[in-house]
């Protein structure tokens, strides 16, 4: 239980910063001594490791042999009028302690397209942001271009430039794409968007997305270096929304629940299960990276198609 605490604190320095200085630094001890705990060789009371879960904001992780509890942490969302800058801080922090491991990879099953995606493009982030927290919201608004601020279209836009440089494998659902249309249809019929121009606008950026994901596919890494690889999947039985990250060792598990808030736990059980869960997906799915050509191509004709049929229901109602 403490080399799992200890490894988790370390994810959380910077990578100048000496993990046995901090510790005595929190705890008032010799630096000899934070070795010695960093090596196991000492034991950490009770009363020390909340110290330190205090001040590096590392949950205490515990679980009595065979029994299978697990313990989550979650982005506390306030009802009525929730802050979407502090829920896109809370992202943006989870995804730099990933991208600032040595090794890292995440891995992602999804029945929708991953928000890191969406987060390229204004409009779509702005969109995605309002029908997300308009189902917490008490005061019913309509859907403009202005509805976010600049500073957090500048959070997403950073979201989605990190994520590129992360390894990672998506394994996706057979219609991930139909949720975002639907979501688009819906608010546009039901008077949330009044603007056709836009809606127009939020199905085509949908399209640029699918192309980015082509190219990403193609070439089996989402950037110019290689080390940013990427690997898609196609499968056909998917319900659910699960990230996993490893990084140095460490494996961080996130379920999305309540439409976009997400549970978090390091629980090292649950997150081997998780990963033995996508490995078993991985098998059953088909691989649309370097030369799955022909099933990809068919994906995205056919997502094409739907985004094509919006676009010309949205142009005629305006015509």
């Amino acid at each position: 239980m403490q080399q799992n605490f200890i490894d988790r604190l370390k994810l959380t320095l910077p990578a100048y910063q000496n993990p046995a200085q901090s510790i005595a630094d929190c705890l008032n001890i010799s630096l000899n001594e934070a070795y010695k705990k960093i090596r196991n060789k000492s034991a950490l009371t009770i009363q020390q490791m909340v110290k330190l879960a205090d001040t590096f904001k590392i949950p205490i992780v515990y679980q009595p042999d065979e029994t299978p509890t697990v313990t989550f942490s979650y982005p506390k969302i306030e009802s009525g009028e929730p802050n979407m800058e502090d829920y896109l801080l809370d992202l943006l922090n989870n995804l730099k302690l990933i991208h600032a491991c040595k090794e890292k990879h995440l891995t992602i099953v999804t029945d929708d397209i991953p928000l890191f995606h969406l987060f390229k493009y204004p409009e779509l982030t702005a969109f995605k942001l309002f029908f997300w927290f308009e189902s917490l919201s008490s005061t019913p608004q309509k859907f403009e271009r202005s509805f976010v601020t600049e500073n957090i279209t500048a959070i997403a836009q950073e979201l989605s430039r990190i994520y590129l440089e992360i390894p990672s494998t998506e394994i996706w659902a057979k219609n991930s794409i139909h949720g975002s249309l639907e979501q688009i249809r819906y608010a546009y019929e039901a008077g949330y968007i009044s603007d056709h121009a836009l809606a127009e606008e939020l199905v085509i950026q949908l399209r640029y997305c699918l192309t980015d994901m082509n190219m990403y596919a193609m070439s089996s890494k989402k950037t110019i270096d290689a080390a940013h690889a990427f690997n898609w999947y196609n499968c056909d039985v998917l319900g659910t929304i699960a990230y996993l990250a490893e990084m140095n060792g460490t494996k961080i598990c996130f379920n999305r629940f309540n439409t976009f808030n997400f549970l978090k736990t390091e629980d090292p059980n649950y997150c081997l299960q998780t990963k033995a869960w996508m490995q078993s997906l991985m098998r059953k799915s088909v691989s649309f990276s370097g030369q799955g050509e022909k099933h990809r191509n068919k994906y995205i004709y056919q997502a094409f198609q739907e985004c094509d049929a919006l676009i010309k229901e949205i142009s005629g109602e305006r015509n």
